[in-house]
Order: C-alpha cells, then structure tokens, then sequence
C-alpha cells in the first residue's frame, strides 16, 4: 500500500501552555498554570453571573461546527453529557484559597484549572509533604451517579502502586464536590518535550518501556486508560515517567446511556488546549480504530495509543495528522502511518507497526508484552550498559537480533489469537499469562500440585536459580540454590535439580540428581551423572545418566530402559505413570530428534519421524498423545503424536518456543526464548570487545597470527518451508577491525591456514568432502579423504598437511589422522576414542608441529606426540580444562568455564611439562544476561588477540490456556 508522509502545520493556539516547570497538576496536562498575581477571591456559592468570563467557543456552537466537517453523530447518551455537563466550562475561577482547608489537607497555591477540575498545591499536615490536591467542578459534582463513580476509579487508582504511574494518596467530599489527592511531580510533559524536537532513540525506548509498564500494572487492576498521548505523560526530574489521568476520560459516562460510544462522546482536543467537558475525551490523533468506530475498548486500545506516542516521539510528528479531527479519523481507520525515519532501526519500527495494527486481534495483546518487547530493544541499543562491557558495540547487528525476538514474541502472542481465529467460532480463543518478566535465560519449568510454577533461570548475570510463582503475581520467591537446573516436580511438591553442574554439550548440563521441597530447604544429593531427570506419579525416578560416550534413560536409576551413542533428552512419565516419553537424538550434540516412548519394562516405540530440530516434550492431560516443540528449519511447532504414531500440528510460532510441562487440565507452559551464537573479537587493536556477528549462527574456526583476520562458519538466513539451512553453511573470512564479512564458500568453517592464503571447510551433508578454499584469488581445490569422515582438521604449520580427528565407518570411535596433499591415505596416529563431533571438539598442532592437544572421549585433555603417537601425561590439575591453542614456547592455553559463570572463561596458559600457570585471563561478556556459554574460542599465540562464540538465550514463559480440550 502507498505511504503517505504529512506534516503538521497548524500552529498551536496562543492559549495554549506547557507544562514545563516545577511542579505539575496531575490532571488534564494542558490546563494553563494560574498567574503569580494576586490570588483568587474565595468565591461564594451563588447563581453564576452573566458578567463573568466565557470561553470564546461556546459548547453550543462548537459541537455543530464540528458536525458540519463530517464528524459522526453522537449517541443520545452523548448529547446529555453535553447538555448535563455544559455549565462546567463556562467559568475558569476557583473556589479555593491559600490558607484553605480540606481536612488534613492545606491549601498553597492555585496551579491551574480546567472544565472538570481545579488544582492545587496543597500541604498534608499530618505528613509534612506537598501534594497536588484536584477537586471536581461544582457542576459535575451534582450528579449522584458521577460522584459515585469517581469515588470508585479514584479508589481504583489509588490501589496501584506503580513507579510509572502517578500515586493517588487520598479521596474524599468537600461541599458535596469530590476531590482526590495525588503525589506533585517535578519535570515537565511528554508534549513539551516534544515542542523541542524528536527524542532520541535511547529515551524514546526508555520511556516507551517504563509507559508500557505502567499500563500493564493498571490493566491488571482493570483500568483501561483510553486516553494515551503526550499531555498524560508527565518526565520526571529524575528520570522516571508518569502516565496520568486514569479513570478521567470515563468520567462523562455516567451520565451516557449503555452501549457503544461515538466520536464525540470523548476528550481532549487535538491542538493539545485545555480540556472541555463534552469535547472528544481521547484526542483523534490517537485513538484506536475500534474507539473511531465507536466500538468497545479494552487493553488492546491502549496498545495503539501507546504505539502512536512510540511513533512521534521516534519521528517528530503524529502517525495519523489530519486537518480536522474526521480527517484523523480517516487516517486512523484506512491508511497506514508514513515509515518512521532511517536512523530508526527496522526493529524498533517494527514494534510500533505492531502496535498501530487496525485489528486489536494482530496487536500485541498485552501491555507487560509490549514493555518486554521494548525492553529487549532498549538493552540492544547500549542504553542499560554494554552488553560485552564495550564502549563500543555495532547496534543496528544488535538490535537486528533484538527486533528478531521482539518479532518472534509478537508472533507468539498474536499467532496464538490470529491462528486459532480459524477455528470454528465455538472454539474459544487460546488465552495467554506471562509468567517472568525479566529478561535471561529460562532453564527448566513445571507446574506445581498447587498450581504454581517453579523454574530455573537466570537473570541479570546472576547464576542460574529456582524460583517457584503463584499464577498471577509477577513476583516470584528464590528458594536460595544458586548455580543449579530444575529437572522435575513431583505430585507432592518436590523438586528434583541439578547440582555441581557442567557444561557436557551445548544444549545440556551434566552434574549431580538432588531433590529439594518447593518451600526451599537443603538439596538431599541422589545421582551423579545425571543430564535429565523426572518423577512418576509414585514418587519413581528415572534419569538420564552419562558413562563415557554412552547415555542411558535409567528407571529406576540403575535399571536401563534404552542406550544410545547419541543423546536423550526430556523425560518425562505419563500421567498415570505407566510409560516414560523422551527425546532420542542419534546424533551427539545436534537436536536433530524424534519421540520414543519406553514402557516400565524397557519396550520402546519410535513414535514420530526424525526431526531436524526438537526440544521439549510432555505428555497431553488424557495421555493420549505426547506433545512437543520442533521443527524443520527452527523450533517454531507445537505439536502432537498420537501413541499409534499419528501426528498432528498444535500450534505453529514465527518464533522458537519450547515446551516446558502440560498441565493435568490442559494448562500449557511455554518458553519464548530466542537462541543466537553471537561472535566477539577482543584483542589488541580493539579497544573494547566488538560485535562481529554475522546473521543468526556464528561459529569461530579460527584467527590469523596477527589477530587481524577471521574465519569463521555462520548461518546467513533461515530457510523458509520444508528445507532445512544447515548451521554453519556459509565459510565467512572478516577483519577484526569491523569491516563487512566476506563469503568464501559453503561448507563448515575448520581453519585458516599460517600464511592466511587457504581455508579448510568440509561439507555439511557429506563428511568425507574436504576442501581448501583460497581466500584471495584462485580456484577451490578438494583434498582426498579416502573415505574418511572429518570431525575437525588443522593445517599443519608448514601448510603440506592436515591433522584431522575423523574416523571410517562403521567404526563410531574418532581417532587422529594425518592427511597429505599428495592424495595418499590417511595416516591413524592415535589408538586412543577421541571427542569428534563438531561441536564438542578440540584440536590444536603446536607451533613446531610436534605436539597435538586435543579432548578424549570422556572430554579429558590429551597431549599427543605426532612423531609416534605416544600419549604424554597431563598434570592432574588441568586434566579437566579445554586446548585453545598453543604459545611459541611450547606452552599450552587452557580454557575452563567458571563454576558460577559458564559464559565467562578462565584462560591460562600453562607449562605441559609442570603445570606451571604462566598467566592468565578471563574472557567473556561483561553483561552474562543471557549468556549461556562460551562454545568455542580462537586465539592468537600471544594470547593478546581472542576471538569467541557465545551462546545467547533471551527469553520468557507463558502459561497458554485453551490449546487443549477433552476428546468426546
């Protein structure tokens, strides 16, 4: 559709103020201030006089005019709030004096006045502080109706206690008028800033966060504002924003019959001037096409509001300007606001197109999801800290990872409303609570006996710790065990978790089986070993334990009902305890799986096809069907898989989701987490770390002697239908100085040759094909492998060989081979099962190419000589740490993840001979939020140039009700 940009021109009218200085009135934020002359009589209680001030545009001949431009006709409810209410805007003096009193409550100075109200500065007396005192005009206060209501939604906002909302103190009567008692704000209003220009992206983003906050905590209490635009959002002196007037632009309706409402029935007009009762109560330039239309508003009509705001303080100007307030309308309801300037990153622009959506269906369907979008945007931009700890970091590469979880979260919340929108009318809609509302990285999760829900996570840098919530709060009680994973809840409330944990893959933790009660206490240490684990409806364990390259899914531990050289994951009992669900994952380190069901007995059934990617199982309410989360080119589907095999497709996400539990009456928990592996080069040159990520998957293979040139594997685009994109696809080669990546080929990144000039990939899809790559001119040149499939290979360091961990089939054990560039067959220099696999392995030739350093396959480090392949011994201190590379002189570095900081890595470089630590380092984000672990690392041989992926998981939970419901 064709954008159209406007511009406003108006000028605004000389009538009009800011609400810039000292102190503010927490009502209609465009009331003028009153002048410092002499004050106001105390006006006495007697008929009106002629005589006395009018405004220039009588309510009698304003509505009309109005009409006579297009505007909608108001309902009949309308026209006697009109008539009703009229009198209120026909005098601007006040009532009270300074000196005066109203209860505890004296009054200092006037502050402004307006149609509705008056208001003061005033003292409590009892407390000692400044308040802003609002009392309601003398004509409203007439109608019993509207008196009570006022009393009710002042109490209403009263009960909020929400930093980014103003602090309603006290309500009460004077003279048969209400009044209501606020906290007086220093600062100045949104549209006073905005009179000076456009707002920067950071305070755009920060303020946008803590508005949406705000209007989650009042949306929970049932207040929907209606009226969200820069007049009521009021900058703080100290940095905090306020959104004001809650409840005031529903004030006209106690006088308006039931039913729907027109244009006219509300606001505040759209010059920014002072408020008039039976003008438009929520001003056209940004309301919700559902209140243009005079439609029922809800949450979903802040949502917009909200977004409009977004956009101009992004832009400089209003989404949807118009000459008239019909014009407006129009806009609202059939075009499409102009694109938000360049600067803007896509991301952010994406957010608020969510958010001005004309159906409320495609919105984001909550205020607490439009902060935690925001939120994320706002921490890629810098604005909360660096996220490695560097001055200096690329945004737009940031927040293009951002926008894609922002994206993938507004797909998760409105797919859920707009996919099920399909189903018959009958079916009622799936509806969603949040559960965590920080971001870090989400462990496991279940629901409790009770209902609660208790997970691991870890936010903020902090370690990974359990939580248990009540549905509902968005506050949740720390049991206290720092550094451990949830694996399971019993049905008598215990918690089954992971102790003394370490990294054994990328996608798990291996370590120590305890079981701790949900009210916290001492875990009671049960298994070693352990990667998953969960309890049957009788208090049985079964577990998934690790001996050597082998795991076993054990029930009872020490009674094995299946092996594998692969990988399982996710176990999980049936409902009536009968049968155990798990993910098998044939392959080590990749979570390409399918479903396997096991009876008590050790009989297993292959339920689903083999998935490219699957993570998260659970069992459906009626154990019919064993849910869980896949899919093809990421883990986008919810879905089913009947016991006889049949499948069928639950949900389907634009973003990763993960299962997490199902509960006994169909309550669905679900992770929204984003997975990326992100690239950081920190070394000499540098100055800080730097962002060198390049699409969604990066992986170092390898830096040039110099440290000033990468190599590295990166998947540049997800595939769209039933093909999988391989990770790792595209050979990348880039300076470190930040310049754009340079591809080289398709294949997995291995290494860079010593003279820069060749880089060694192998085929993602066929293992045996390893190629050199040249990185200037020349042509690819395939190197012969006999057959051999490649786990990792190094170039020697005079280029005329390969050291390669490989191994031939059918033979599953890798082993260490030295290739030539004359096409002979590979040489096997070592007896001993080497680590192979892509993800977990490590090899390193030392300078002098004598040594090799690589990882056992019980992940020991091993020293091998390359002239007769003797194994040398290893002290017995670093036999746990991981090769990064060799120095000149013979000394080895050392990498070993820190117990309470698996994204931060101790690198030292040792003495092979004594074990001598020579120096040391630690490497790794500065800000861990979400950082999961350092999966590989490249290093120069001084040590001073570091290059190294990391895992970055963002995410949240969510409880989903109405996915599942019971077979007739």
């Amino acid at each position: 559709m064709q954008q159209f940009r406007r511009w406003m021109r108006r000028p605004r009218p000389a009538t009009t103020q800011g609400t810039r200085g000292r102190y503010f009135l927490p009502t209609s934020p465009t009331l003028p201030r009153a002048p410092a002359a002499a004050p106001y009589p105390r006006r006495s209680r007697t008929p009106r006089s002629s005589t006395r001030p009018r405004p220039q545009a009588p309510v009698g001949a304003w509505v009309p005019a109005n009409l006579r431009r297009g505007g909608h006709l108001p309902t009949l409810g309308a026209w006697t709030a009109l008539r009703t209410l009229a009198p209120a805007v026909e005098s601007s003096d006040v009532r009270l004096t300074p000196g005066s009193r109203l209860g505890p409550y004296e009054v200092l100075s006037t502050l402004g006045t307006g149609g509705m109200a008056e208001v003061y500065r005033a003292r409590d007396t009892r407390l000692g502080r400044d308040i802003a005192l609002k009392v309601v005009n003398e004509a409203l206060a007439g109608n019993p109706e509207l008196v009570r209501r006022f009393e009710q939604e002042a109490r209403l906002a009263g009960s909020l206690n929400h930093p980014n909302l103003v602090a309603v103190y006290d309500v009460g009567l004077h003279e048969g008028a209400p009044y209501f008692i606020t906290e007086l704000l220093q600062g100045e209003s949104l549209r006073h800033r905005l009179s000076r220009g456009r707002i920067p992206l950071d305070s755009a983003l920060d303020w946008g966060a803590q508005l949406a906050q705000g209007l989650a905590a009042a949306h929970a209490r049932g207040i929907v504002h209606r009226d969200v635009k820069p007049e009521n959002v009021f900058l703080t002196s100290d940095g905090h924003v306020k959104l004001l007037d809650f409840g005031i632009a529903k004030l006209a309706e106690g006088t308006r019959a039931e039913g729907p409402h027109g244009i006219l029935d509300e606001t505040v007009t759209p010059t920014g001037g002072e408020t008039q009762t039976g003008a438009i109560l929520g001003t056209p330039a940004y309301m919700a096409p559902e209140q243009v239309r005079g439609e029922h508003a809800d949450a979903r009509t802040d949502i917009f509001s909200l977004g409009a705001v977004l956009y101009e303080m992004l832009s400089g100007q209003r989404p949807f300007p118009g000459g008239s307030w019909v014009e407006s309308g129009h806009a609202i309801l059939h075009e499409n606001p102009a694109r938000l300037p360049d600067e803007v990153p896509s991301a952010v622009a994406q957010v608020v197109r969510r958010c001005l959506e004309k159906e409320p269906a495609r919105r984001l369907q909550s205020a607490s999801d439009l902060a935690f979008a925001v939120e994320l945007l706002r921490r890629a931009t810098g604005s909360t800290g660096p996220v490695l700890g560097a001055s200096r970091l690329l945004p737009r590469r940031t927040l293009w990872f951002v926008g894609a979880a922002v994206v993938a979260l507004a797909a998760l919340l409105v797919g859920l409303g707009v996919g099920r929108g399909r189903a018959p009318a009958s079916q009622p809609l799936p509806k969603i609570e949040q559960v965590t509302y920080r971001l870090g990285l989400i462990g496991g999760a279940r629901f409790l006996p009770d209902g609660r829900v208790a997970y691991s996570a870890a936010f903020e840098s902090r370690p990974e710790e359990v939580f248990v919530q009540s549905p509902g709060s968005s506050t949740a009680q720390v049991l206290g065990l720092p550094d451990v994973s949830l694996l399971g809840a019993s049905r008598t409330g215990e918690l089954a978790v992971l102790l003394h944990r370490r990294r054994s893959m990328l996608y798990s933790y291996r370590g120590t089986l305890a079981r701790v009660p949900s009210v916290g206490g001492v875990p009671r240490e049960l298994l070693e070993d352990t990667e998953y684990a969960d309890w049957s409806p009788a208090g049985e364990l079964a577990a998934v334990r690790v001996s050597g390259v082998i795991r076993t899914l054990e029930s009872p531990p020490g009674k094995v009902l299946f092996r594998t050289n692969g990988w399982i994951s996710h176990p999980r009992f049936s409902f009536r305890g009968e049968r155990i669900a798990f993910l098998h994952h044939p392959v080590f380190g990749d979570d390409m799986g399918e479903v396997v069901v096991a009876d008590l007995k050790g009989q297993t059934r292959t339920l689903s096809r083999l998935w490219p990617t699957t993570f998260g199982l659970a069992w459906s309410p009626d154990d019919s069907e064993v849910w869980f989360t896949g899919g093809t080119d990421r883990q986008n589907l919810l879905s089913a898989v009947s016991l006889e095999g049949k499948a069928r497709e639950i949900y389907r996400s634009a973003s990763p989701i993960h299962l997490e539990d199902v509960s006994k009456d169909g309550k669905v928990l679900l992770g929204n987490q984003l997975n990326h592996l992100e690239l950081v080069y920190a070394g000499e040159g540098a100055g800080s770390p730097t962002l060198l990520s390049w699409g969604v998957v990066n992986w170092v293979a390898a830096i040039s002697s110099d440290g000033k040139v990468l190599f590295s594997g990166a998947e540049a685009a997800l595939s769209s239908g039933e093909t999988s994109q391989p990770l790792f696809a595209s050979a990348m080669l880039r300076t470190t100085d930040g310049a754009p990546a340079q591809t080289l080929g398709e294949g997995v990144a291995l290494d860079l040759s010593r003279d820069g000039r060749w880089a060694l990939v192998v085929s993602y899809t066929d293992r045996t094909r390893l190629m050199a790559l040249p990185t200037g001119a020349g042509q690819p040149r395939p190197i012969a492998t006999h057959g051999l499939e490649i786990g990792l290979a190094r170039w020697m360091p005079d280029g005329k060989g390969l050291l390669v961990v490989g191994r031939t089939p059918p033979d599953s054990d890798f082993h260490l081979y030295r290739l030539t560039d004359d096409g002979s067959k590979p040489v096997r220099i070592t007896d001993a099962p080497l680590m192979g696999e892509f993800s977990s392995a490590e090899l390193h030739v030392s300078q002098d190419g004598r040594l090799a350093a690589a990882l056992d396959s019980n992940r020991r480090l091993i020293i091998v000589s390359l002239r007769d392949g003797a194994t040398l011994s290893v002290p017995s201190a670093h036999a746990d740490a991981v090769p990064h590379g060799w120095a000149r002189d013979g000394s080895l570095w050392l990498g070993q993840g820190g117990d309470h900081a698996p994204a931060r890595l101790r690198l030292f470089r040792v003495d092979i001979v004594t074990g001598k630590v020579l120096e040391e380092r630690s490497v790794g984000p500065t800000d861990s939020t979400g950082a999961a672990a350092i999966l590989a690392l490249a290093l120069t041989p001084n040590g001073r140039g570091v290059a190294f992926t990391y895992w970055h998981r963002l995410g949240s939970l969510y409880i989903v009700r109405g996915l599942w419901s019971p077979r007739e």
